[in-house]
């Protein structure tokens, strides 16, 4: 077959075509992609053996043909055939056959950008220059073009700006978006700028290329607000806005987290019937989903059939990521099965996603499945597929299903990697199996994965943390006798370890050894040492480090002094604090925000509340950076100091500066406004949180529960319960103990119980109770005894006094007065007799106080003969007696 098709270029000379014939023969074969570049190469040996001249209109139709030719089998370079042709004709024989013209050079110079051979660019133009050929801007331009190619945008811009009178061409808005795209890809984003705006002043009027282009380098440094007004120049200018000049600013909006903008800007494009494409579209559904807006990210995605378009496999992860992160595991499988529908075939990305979500999970089974199906598609897992399975096994505890999974790989051909060990490892140390831990280290380094401590640090960190510091020590020997050489960070691992339980002193030790392993201390080391004397109250001993520091040439940073002076302020020694912290500043140690909160705190804490007033006074003064820490804390002191406007004041001053307020500021608010007896105000302040969506926690509830009864306002407290209890928070053992607290007091206080939840009312407070960490102990079960006695509710009184024989507290003396005095009061006078009889069978101690008690019952229920022959049977005995039984007989008497 080939050499049927060359024959037409090699045949005898009287069977020639003309040239004419031959180029237009050889120009369709281009545009059809069947002209091969040996076939190009013998058309050429034709033309330049002829004596006639070559028509260059015909030539250039070839060339421009090769140049815009895609790809082929036949030729896989046109751009690049058409050059090393017109370099054979401009060489000696050549040069007779063919004169080219200003339009031949320009679409060499276009073939040089095409082929990526932008030094070939300015040899072209130079040939062009020489000939005296009076230069067109479509060759300027390509000129430019080849210039930016080459990565030399300055020089395109010299040329552009300052060469043009001299080539005596006029460029046009083409030339100029060409420069500005060049300085944009070499990062020139002002020289970009500035010529934009040069632009009219030089008689060219940018177009929508232009705008588009200085919008999307706005977009990607964050300038949002600068992109935004170039659009409305542009609409101004009457110039009309693209699919892509939309694309560009929803993605700046996405990227940068400004979800509401990037929404804004899809409903403008749309109103003005502007149709996005798929990879817009998914950029808001990805801008929607990092922000859990998955609803209507899900309304975006179906508008793409609606549109004409179908999503792509970058859509539906994007989507599914977004319901991974919201927990929406249902929509999540509705969606891949949906795709899978859809002809669409999941990659390794889309199952990493449905397996990390159900490992996540820990639904393994659904894991393990989603594994298989991948599996049977024809995606081979890969390490990082077998990775997510065994790390969340292994977080699960199910270590011999990580380790078969683990030899399923290996048998699989899939290497493992320095992360599948370390799962592996981690999980093994996690759960006691501190044998194959050390076989899979000893296997990971023979291997060589594992160089350096990055591999170790985070086995002896996590023990640490797990408190687990003896088999961390064990861990961490056992690494040193396989011959690795633990750094810095894993000895201060292995002693922050110690300090955490407490155990200074062995940190200490470890400090020694990594001493003597030729390790010098630096400062995280001693910021460790520190934070370990000073949570245990040795403060001392953190002061004598400190200047053990200094001296061996360790300059204290911020972050130790910080941990210093919170030591020195929690132990109550405050003038040593503030001396500190003037040496700090005076020794010019950076003096940050957090800093400053430990010193306002600690202060406030000390009752040196002046003090931090004047200094948060001085912040202010000097401009220094505060946070909402900051100001929560002097919120506390106005509050403590009894100026409750300066505190409402800096309330206000939060967002005023741009900061949002806290859970805790709402809470120290609200706790002290009900100290104030601003309960309406604290009212106000809880729906000024929940408006600005800052969620009530657990913490803040129960203060405010706390503060409330404390207040006695019980039934306000009733209400924040049952928020309490809507939002399924714990409550804690101290707002426990001060409800069961009301029931020995006296009034209304102790009837408004009853407005309470059920819960929160005996009997069912015992279970509130044990819930919140705290078993009923008789104390518990006198107060509500007493309370119910106090308000008549008698019959409830005995039923816990059997709740409370049953659960094993055994009642004293004190619990037969309570239920005695209670039945008596109540007339159930045949009931106190039988419990007083209970009483002292059971060998419970009776004293006058319990006499007392009976026979002044037993006179107040018309039992009199009963109190005096009980009265006689005392004195018998010789039982002692206060006034108090005297004065009840002589009543009785009487």
């Amino acid at each position: 077959m080939p050499a049927a098709r060359l024959s037409s270029f090699k045949a005898p000379s009287r069977e020639r075509r003309p040239p004419l014939a031959a180029l237009a023969a050889a120009t369709e074969r281009v545009r059809a992609g069947t002209l091969s570049r040996q076939d190009a190469h013998h058309l050429f040996d034709e033309l330049l053996s002829q004596a006639a001249t070559v028509p260059v209109r015909k030539l250039n139709n070839f060339l421009a043909a090769l140049a815009r030719a895609p790809p082929s089998t036949a030729c896989s370079d046109g751009p690049g055939l058409a050059i090393a042709l017109f370099n054979r004709m401009s060489r000696g024989a050549g040069a007779r056959v063919v004169s080219p013209t200003l339009c031949t050079y320009s679409i060499l110079i276009d073939c040089c950008c095409r082929a990526r051979r932008p030094d070939l660019v300015v040899a072209f133009f130079g040939r062009l220059l020489r000939l005296g050929l009076l230069l067109e801007v479509i060759s300027f331009n390509n000129l430019l073009k080849g210039l930016c190619q080459a990565k030399r945008s300055n020089e395109a811009l010299d040329m552009l700006l300052h060469r043009t009178p001299e080539l005596h061409c006029a460029p046009d808005v083409f030339s100029y978006n060409i420069v500005i795209n060049g300085c944009l890809k070499e990062g020139e984003v002002d020289k970009a700028c500035n010529l934009f705006h040069e632009m009219p002043q030089l008689g060219v009027q940018p177009d929508v290329v232009t705008y588009t282009s200085i919008m999307d380098a706005l977009s990607k440094s964050g300038a949002m607000d600068k992109a935004e007004v170039l659009l409305r120049q542009m609409v101004d200018q009457g110039i009309e806005p693209n699919i892509k000049t939309y694309s560009y600013l929803i993605h700046g909006y996405s990227t940068f987290g400004q979800w509401k903008e990037a929404l804004r800007v899809f409903k403008e494009m749309a109103s003005l019937g502007v149709v996005p494409d798929v990879v817009t579209l998914t950029s808001l559904i990805d801008s929607l989903c990092k922000h859990r807006r998955t609803k209507e990210a899900r309304e975006i995605f179906d508008s793409m059939a609606a549109k004409g378009l179908k999503p792509n496999i970058v859509s539906y992860s994007t989507m599914l990521n977004g319901y991974v992160k919201e927990g929406s595991f249902e929509d999540m499988t509705d969606l891949f099965n949906s795709m899978v529908r859809n002809g669409i075939v999941p990659n390794h990305h889309i199952f990493n996603i449905l397996i990390n979500a159900y490992a996540k999970r820990g639904v393994m089974d659904e894991a393990m499945h989603m594994f298989e199906v991948m599996r049977q598609q024809g995606v081979n897992p890969d390490v990082f597929d077998y990775q997510i399975i065994m790390d969340s096994l292994c977080k699960m505890g199910r270590m011999d299903a990580a380790l078969d999974k683990f030899n399923q790989m290996v048998n699989q051909g899939v290497s493992p990697n320095k992360a599948v060990y370390q799962c592996l490892v981690l999980g093994s140390c996690s759960h006691g199996h501190f044998v194959k831990a050390k076989e899979l280290i000893s296997e990971v380094v023979n291997r060589g994965l594992c160089s350096n401590s990055v591999f170790f640090y985070p086995v002896i960190n996590g023990l640490c943390k797990e408190g687990k510091v003896k088999e961390a020590q064990d861990m961490f020997d056992f690494i040193l006798g396989i011959g690795q050489r633990p750094d810095v960070i894993m000895y201060t691992s292995l002693m922050d370890g110690y300090c955490l339980v407490g155990e200074v002193e062995k940190a200490l030790s470890v400090l020694d050894a990594m001493k003597s392993a030729g390790l010098q201390p630096d400062d995280v080391v001693y910021a460790t040492l520190l934070n370990g004397y000073c949570k245990i109250g040795r403060i001392a001993d953190g002061l004598s480090l400190f200047r053990e520091m200094s001296l061996s040439g360790v300059k204290p940073m911020t972050i130790i002094y910080n941990i210093i002076l919170d030591g020195l302020f929690c132990s109550g020694r405050t003038v040593c604090a503030k001396e500190k912290f003037n040496t700090m500043t005076e020794s010019g140690i950076p003096v940050g925000v957090d800093t400053y909160n430990i010193v306002l705190s600690g202060l406030c804490r000390n009752n040196c509340t002046d003090e931090a007033i004047e200094l948060f006074k001085k912040l202010r003064a000097t401009n220094v950076k505060i946070d909402v820490i900051t100001l929560t804390t002097m919120i506390s002191a106005m509050f403590k100091t009894r100026r409750i406007e300066e505190a409402k004041d800096l309330f206000a001053t939060i967002s005023a500066i741009g900061l949002v307020p806290s859970v805790v500021t709402y809470s120290v608010m609200m706790t002290n406004f009900i100290k104030e007896g601003l309960l309406a105000e604290a009212d106000d302040m809880f729906l000024t949180m929940e408006k600005a969506s800052c969620a009530s926690n657990s913490s803040l509830l129960n203060q405010v529960v706390r503060a409330l009864l404390e207040k006695g306002a019980v039934v306000k407290a009733a209400t924040y319960l049952a928020k309490l209890d809507a939002k399924q928070l714990s409550v804690e053992a101290s707002t426990i103990s001060l409800i069961v607290s009301l029931f020995s007091r006296e009034g209304k206080l102790r009837e408004h119980v009853e407005l309470l939840p059920v819960k929160y009312q005996p009997p069912q407070i015992l279970d509130a109770m044990k819930s919140a960490g705290l078993q009923p102990t008789t104390v518990t079960y006198g107060i509500l005894l007493n309370g119910y006695c106090k308000i008549g509710r008698i019959a409830a009184g005995l039923s816990l006094f059997k709740e409370m024989s049953l659960s094993g507290v055994k009642p004293i003396t004190i619990m037969y007065n309570i239920i005695l005095d209670g039945l008596f009061c109540s007339g159930r006078t045949v009931c106190a007799k039988e419990k007083f009889h209970t009483m002292n069978e059971s060998g419970i101690p009776v004293g006058v106080d319990t006499y007392n008690i009976v026979l002044s019952g037993l006179c107040k229920n018309n039992c009199t003969d009963e109190a005096i022959e009980l009265f006689k049977e005392l004195r018998a005995k010789n039982v002692k007696i206060n006034v108090m039984i005297l004065n009840t007989m002589i009543f009785c008497n009487v």
